[in-house]
């Protein structure tokens, strides 16, 4: 995890993104419901999950034509690191940090 590429990738909005909207959300989530949730497209969406799967950080498995994410122990992790920062940064604020996730 330490490689220079993995910094540049997780410097980007968008897979911290996902990793805490996975996180947050209460039941199954697909690549299509986070690219609605982090509004981008589906294949930008899918290619941000493949990277966080390769790291060890979401895991999948298929249910019928889905294809269900979960976080795994370190991508849990790294999400609620995410999110203190995220809220430390809003003054602790759920509220402004959802909004802060739609917005960027």
């Amino acid at each position: 995890m330490g490689d220079e590429k993995m910094q540049d990738f997780f410097l980007k909005e968008k897979p911290v993104m996902a990793l805490v909207t996975i996180r947050r959300n209460r039941e199954d989530i697909y690549c299509s419901m986070i690219s609605k949730k982090i509004d981008t497209t589906y294949a930008h969406t899918v290619k941000t999950i493949s990277r966080l799967e390769e790291e060890d950080l979401v895991e999948s498995k298929k249910e019928g034509r889905k294809k269900i994410l979960e976080l795994t122990p370190e991508g849990e992790k790294f999400a609620d690191k995410f999110i203190d920062l995220l809220e430390e940064l809003n003054g602790n604020n759920s509220q402004k940090v959802e909004y802060s996730l739609k917005d960027n």
